[in-house]
Order: structure tokens, then sequence, then C-alpha cells
């Protein structure tokens, strides 16, 4: 052998080694406990209650749904380990898997399945998932094993609604009875719960009888709860933190840079909006709603709340999907003289004063609000802006205390998740007071419809009306942004924003 071979194949051997040594390194391992600065204090644990992110960020880790959607975003067996739909579309068999605990150590059995999506649907639960099982006659367990689910007519996106979102958790009937849900969830998730101290953190512990064949790496998670976000940014390059659900927007290109931080991005399926309040004059004319509409720049507006991390649009739906259309009115120049003319037209020629509520847990909403009233104020109308904690912001909401509001809506993956909840007659998420007779018969036959290309008719028509109609104001499209150190691995950003750490572990 040649000098130059042996040098060859000592180079072969050392790469060969440094290859699988690297590979080794990377092994996940056990043990560790994730520390992850999270925007806001969680708004109660109830999961078929609550409607805040904050506590779904910490419930993704401590509840299963029947079925889950994977990082792609299509269906998946979860406690249901596989299923079948009758010919007709209107019975899914759904088949559990056996052996899944609650926390408490009880076993799972299909009547959970069937107690936790019935109090879903009962009114007196007041639950803002209520109007995914919509289409749903009746749920049954046969026997421990199976759920059937009947439907009052076929609906193709079922799997996404009982799967696609926390608020669809199988809960144990004693938690709820015994009134500790909001405050102590008992699931049968990779993590249980261990404590909450409010305004400060929320512990997890591993679930070391989780259901899955391999466990949690994790022994625990810590969320600790950092409202400002440049403190947010500043605890992860310290070290204080490992994970972050969010960072400046303005600093996303800089922290690339970095070699103590990993940003994970991802395209989006949220969407960001002004919403309208009809009860309150002088909102309930369209012709004022459509005034604001063609008077804002979205392009300056996004730039403002994300910088480069979101995209303008008029329409909730991103570019990027299926159910996009070619409709989009308001992404032009703006027309001051059309928004005045209709101002004119609705009796308002001087314009008016407005409020617009806002959130300190979503800063990009305050300055998203400062550049919409330096905009509209150029055709009379006079926005005094109203920033409030969470907490505090949710409840206005609820109770209708607000002119207009700047907020997100996410979880989008069938296009009736877009467009139901927010816009249909009477639903529990439509604050704005929405009501189209045309348009909740559209939504109806959008949801029934299991043809692709005329179900995309539907919700095409859907949303010309939405954008015409202008309940709404819809701005921009955001990625997903979330950032950790570098020890941090098997973490994936999903467009959904769900946070699972199940897979995570932490290299020494």
């Amino acid at each position: 052998m040649s000098h130059k071979t042996r040098l060859f194949s000592l180079l072969i051997v050392v790469l060969f080694v440094g290859f699988v040594f690297g590979l080794a390194a990377e092994e996940p391992k056990y043990g560790g406990e994730l520390i992850a600065g999270i925007s806001a204090d969680p708004v109660g644990f109830d999961p078929h209650k609550t409607s805040a992110y904050s506590s779904f960020e910490v419930l993704e880790n401590v509840y299963n749904t029947l079925v889950t959607v994977g990082d792609d975003l299509t269906p998946q067996p979860a406690i249901a380990k596989s299923w079948e739909v009758s010919e007709d579309g209107l019975t899914w068999t759904f088949h559990i898997r056996e052996g899944i605990k609650f926390h408490n150590g009880r076993t799972l059995v299909a009547g959970d399945i069937e107690y936790s999506l019935e109090r879903i649907m009962d009114p007196d639960t007041g639950s803002g998932a209520a109007w995914r099982l919509a289409t749903v006659e009746n749920i049954s367990a046969p026997d421990d094993d199976t759920v059937v689910i009947a439907l009052q007519n076929p609906y193709p996106g079922l799997l996404t609604k009982v799967g696609g979102y926390k608020g669809m958790a199988i809960v144990a009937k004693e938690n709820v009875e015994s009134g500790k849900i909001n405050t102590h969830p008992v699931g049968t998730g990779p993590f249980e719960f261990v404590e909450h101290v409010p305004g400060d953190r929320v512990v997890l512990s591993k679930n070391e009888e989780y259901w899955e064949e391999e466990l949690p790496y994790l022994d625990g998670i810590n969320f600790r709860v950092i409202p400002d976000e440049t403190v947010r940014k500043t605890s992860l390059l310290t070290g204080e933190v490992h994970w972050i659900d969010s960072v400046p927007s303005q600093e996303i290109e800089q922290l690339k840079k970095r070699d103590n931080v990993v940003l994970g991005e991802s395209s989006g399926t949220a969407y960001w909006y002004a919403a309208f309040n009809l009860d309150h004059e002088p909102f309930g004319d369209r012709r004022v709603r459509k005034a604001i509409a063609m008077s804002i720049n979205r392009s300056e507006i996004a730039a403002a709340a994300k910088w480069d991390a979101a995209v303008a649009n008029d329409s909730p739906v991103p570019e990027a999907s299926y159910w996009s259309t070619d409709y989009h009115p308001y992404l032009g120049e703006q027309n001051h003289d059309k928004a005045e003319e209709l101002l004119t037209e609705a009796g308002y020629p001087n314009g008016f004063n407005a409020g617009v509520m806002v959130s300190t847990q979503y800063p990009g909403t305050v300055r998203a609000a400062q550049v919409m009233q330096a905009q509209v104020a150029r055709i009379g109308v006079n926005l005094k802006i109203r920033t409030l904690e969470w907490g505090t912001w949710l409840e206005e909401q609820s109770a209708g205390n607000f002119d207009i509001y700047i907020n997100g809506w996410i979880g989008n993956l069938d296009p009736d998740d877009y467009f139901y909840a927010q816009h249909y007659t009477g639903e529990v998420f439509n604050f704005t007071g929405y009501s189209n007779e045309e348009l909740d018969e559209l939504l109806d036959e959008g949801r029934m419809e299991p043809v692709k290309e005329k179900r995309y008719e539907l919700y095409s028509e859907i949303q010309k009306t939405l954008i015409d109609d202008a309940p709404y104001v819809y701005i921009y499209i955001p990625k997903v942004v979330h950032a950790w150190r570098p020890i941090v691995k098997g973490y994936t950003t999903r467009p959904d924003e769900a946070l699972k750490f199940k897979a995570t572990w932490i290299a020494s």
C-alpha cells in the first residue's frame, strides 16, 4: 500500500469514526428539566373552558385528544389507534388504545371519550370548542374499547376537529366533579401537572406511565411567565431559560447570527385582524367598516407589528394554502377618497371617535394599533388605544366592552376553522355580533361537502362575503418563531403553534 493510499484510508477511518461519534453524541438522553419562557400567565386549566393560548401552551403537554395531528398537520392515531367511516359518512367508529392511564392512575376507557365530548357539547359548559362538534348527532361507547360518533350530516373535517386542538382534550370525570380541573388538571399526556404559582411559573413532571412506547426524555418542564419580550430574550441569551415562545420580531435576523441561540421558524396558519363591535355605533354600518378597510396600509401595519416575520393579507387564509383565493380588494393602494365618501354616506362626514383594544401579551398588537391609528386619522377617524393585561383583555372581549380589538386566530387546519367559530351567527367566539343568514348557509354547506373542489368554491364565496362585509379587517399572516439554547434538542416549531415537548431532550 502506498503512502498516499494509507493516508487516504486513515482519513476515511477518521471521518467514519467522527461520523459515528457525532451520531452517538446526538442520541437522545433522558433527564433534566426544560425551563421555558412564556409570554403570559395561563388563564385557567380547564381545556373545555379556557380560550387563552397561554393556557394551551401548558395543556398541550398535559392532555391527549382522540386523534392528533402530526408535524405535517395530517391526522394521526392518538387515544384512538384506528377508525373507520360508514359509506354514507354519518358514522365514525373509533377503536381505543388499551393501557392508557390518567395521571391519577385510573385506566382510560371509551366512556371517558364519550363524557369529554358530551361535556364540550353541553351548553352549560360554555365551551369555546363546542362549534367543532356542531355536526354531531350522538356519541356512544358500546364497550370500553369503542367510541361511535354519529353525525347529522357527513363532515369530512371531523378528524381535525377532534384532534387539532387541546380544547378537545379527553378529561377525567372525577377531576371535573371535584372542581379541581381548572387549577389542577388531570390528563393522560406525557407530562403531569405539579403546580401553578400565578404570575411566576407552571411546573410539570414526566408521566412515568405514559402510554406511548417511548417515554418523554425530560424529567419535567418549568414554564416561567416572562411578559416583557426584551426580558424574555435576555433570559434566553444568559441561559436563565432554555426556550422561549417568541422573540422581538425586529431582532430575528440578529439572533440568527448568534451561535448560542437556535431559531425555529415556520410559515403560520394563523391570521391577525381588527374586529369591530357591530353593536357599537357606527360599526353596525358596513360602509364605515369598509371605509376603514380601504384606508389602512396592511404592509406598514405588518412591518410595525412583526417586521419581516409576517405577510400582509386582506384575507384570513395564507397564500400558500389550497383554500386561498385571488380576491384581494384591499391589498393595493389606500383609497382615502372612496373611504371618505363612504363615511359621508353613512352620516359621518367629519369622522368619529372610537377605541381600539390591545394587549400587553402581544406587543405587536400595540404597534399595529399605533400605525392603524395614524392611518385612519387621515379620514377623520380618531382612535384611542386601550392597552390591557391579557386576563383583563379577555374579560372585556367576552363582555363586549370594545369598539375595535386587534388579535389573532390560530390552529387553522380545515377551511372551516378559519371562518365558522368567529363568523357564524351566535357562536361563542363571534364577539363582533356579526350575523348573515346567507353566510351561515354557506358555512353549513362547506362543512358537509365531501368533494374538495366543491368545498373550494364554497369557501371562496365565504371569503369574498366576509371581505366585502368587513366585520373583520384582516391584516397579516405571521410566521411562527420560537428560540432555544443549542442544548435543547428534538423540538420542532409547528405551523399550528402547538408546543409539543414529548420528544424534546437536553444535551449535556
